[in-house]
């Protein structure tokens, strides 16, 4: 009988004798309209794949992924393991054994809309029944069910349960009906509890419905227990897997007028084939998908805080077109009256790439090659300034509270001797007429009270406001501080180092924290930390870690 479970007490409803092969249904939660599950196929194609030695699995010590080694270890000759390895190796590639589990059913047969590209990439259907089979056989002699659905159920049942907490304030469903003034039929995200293979999404369409799935996977684990968290980069995923199914569908039905701007293709070529697009018609769709998540994500979060995260991610991957199309889409959320669809407003979009000029694109590739910057493989931490005379302390002389102005150059003189007597301390208007070239740089003041802070604070992947701090998530308040490092402006092998504050009078008294400088970023409040955390180079392009949560 099927698994049912009620949150958010769980109530399990199972079959205690034989599990039949019908009885392969995933665990399931619903949270705002997402279904997450555990699903059976994916967990039974890791057991199988780890047979033959895929080393992509979680590098985290989860006591679950022990469990399964112990536990099948006495099929680990079966057949099954030996053709999931020959079917990948006839071509599979990395998402091709994800989108064959989601077309199979529940007795782990094959489906009627198998897409011929997977067929194909597999070595024929031929092949692909053989390991249909192989793994109906397996699930039957190694008993996977009673694994699955009996050992395993309290595992389960935390891990969703955790999962319904953390993305209950996580309105996916309502963003994109919202944004395309259209319903979907079922939204799906597969928890995959031991991969390290990657994210994936599909939309399976099937007797008039369209079915969204996201495959995501963590790295994270609490108390040996995989933790999913919707980090920017997991809010980013499952808002992309899912818009494809109400993008494509339309561009599609402007093929014909797409085809007159595919001479743009070119601008783009190079980048958009290392990512997998051979042809215009796939970069249009992911041009206009991630085009649609950067709008629907700056209606959810601070515009600010995606503008510095993954914006600028897809500009490293050279989404030139984005900009133009961002425009297009903020006159259509504005007159949503005249346009009550996305649909509806498809025609007015796609004039977007009707607009790109050769002083569009000089202007984007100028702006590519800034985010590009700096072109470095390591970013310092807050501590790795010179204890010499190599170093200045500069302290801002333009804040407008004086008095606490005063503390904070008395702070920083003592905070330079600390260090070194040897450490020159300077104004801000005083570096401003030096050759800063060959010093590394710790400055201390408010982004308006320090002139050098203020020229050169844009070049910091996160930013500060009177309403709070953006880092990789925006942490609102008041009294906030931050330390933050860089490379210098002046010379990217020297050290940018900021003590900074929303008002003066809280840029004091930092040697009290051992936590201040051991990041790229610190925030706090008083000096207790509220965030920390490193910049990651996504894309070639360096901003906040946006996979922490």
């Amino acid at each position: 009988m099927r698994l049912i479970l009620f949150f958010p007490f769980f109530i399990l409803f199972l079959n205690t004798g034989a599990f039949a092969a019908e009885d392969l249904k995933p665990y399931d939660v619903e949270v705002n309209g997402v279904n997450y599950t555990i699903d059976p196929r994916i967990e039974l194609f890791n057991i199988i794949a780890m047979q033959f030695g895929h080393s992509g699995m979680t590098l985290s010590n989860i006591p679950y992924k022990k469990d399964i080694l112990d536990r099948f270890s006495p099929w680990k000759d079966h057949a099954a393991p030996t053709v999931l390895r020959e079917t990948w190796q006839k071509g599979w590639g990395v998402d091709d054994p994800m989108f064959f589990l989601l077309h199979l059913d529940e007795d782990l047969r094959i489906k009627e809309n198998m897409p011929a590209a997977i067929i194909e990439r597999g070595g024929g259907m031929e092949q692909l029944e053989k390991l249909a089979s192989a793994f109906q056989d397996y699930a039957e002699v190694s008993g996977f069910r009673q694994f699955f659905y009996k050992e395993q159920k309290d595992f389960y049942q935390q891990v969703l349960s955790q999962t319904r907490y953390t993305f209950r304030d996580f309105e996916a469903v309502d963003l994109l009906e919202d944004f395309f003034g259209k319903e979907g039929d079922k939204y799906t995200v597969i928890l995959n509890l031991i991969s390290n293979y990657g994210n994936f999404g599909k939309i399976i369409e099937s007797t008039g419905r369209s079915e969204f799935y996201a495959i995501v996977e963590t790295n994270k684990k609490s108390g040996g227990i995989p933790v999913f968290e919707p980090t920017l980069s997991l809010q980013e995923l499952i808002l992309h897997e899912f818009s494809h199914g109400f993008v494509n569908p339309e561009m599609d039905e402007h093929s014909e007028a797409l085809k007159g701007y595919e001479p743009l293709y070119s601008h783009v070529e190079n980048a958009m084939k290392q990512q997998g697009y051979h042809n215009w018609m796939p970069v249009v769709n992911e041009h206009v998908v991630r085009a649609a998540v950067l709008e629907m994500m700056a209606q959810h979060l601070e515009p600010q805080l995606v503008e510095q995260t993954i914006y600028k991610k897809e500009m490293g991957r050279q989404f030139l077109y984005l900009d133009k199309l961002r425009e297009k889409l903020r006159i259509y959320q504005q007159n949503r009256t005249e346009f009550p669809t996305f649909k509806t407003y498809v025609p007015e979009l796609i004039t977007a790439f009707s607009e790109i000029t050769p002083d569009y694109l000089s202007q984007k590739t100028e702006n590519l090659k800034r985010f590009l910057q700096p072109e470095i493989q390591k970013i310092p931490k807050p501590y790795e300034f010179a204890r010499d005379s190599t170093t200045l302390f500069v302290v801002g002389t333009h804040e407008t509270d004086k008095a606490a102005q005063k503390k904070m150059h008395a702070f920083a003189e003592e905070y330079k001797n600390m260090f070194s007597e040897k450490i020159q301390l300077v104004t801000d208007e005083q570096a401003f007429l030096m050759d800063l070239e060959n010093y590394d740089l710790v400055l201390f003041g408010t982004v308006e009270g320090n002139l050098l802070l203020k020229d050169n604070f844009h070049e910091l992947p996160i930013s500060i406001s009177e309403k709070g701090i953006y880092t990789n998530k925006f942490i609102e308040g008041e009294n906030l501080q931050l330390v933050s490092s860089w490379v210098s402006p002046y010379n990217a092998d020297r050290v940018f180092v900021v003590y900074t504050a929303q008002n003066a009078a809280d840029i004091n008294n930092f040697y009290r924290s051992m936590h201040k400088d051991q990041f790229h970023y610190w925030v706090a409040q008083d000096l207790i930390t509220l965030e920390k955390g490193d910049y990651k180079k996504y894309w070639n392009v360096w901003i906040p870690d946006i996979l922490k949560y």
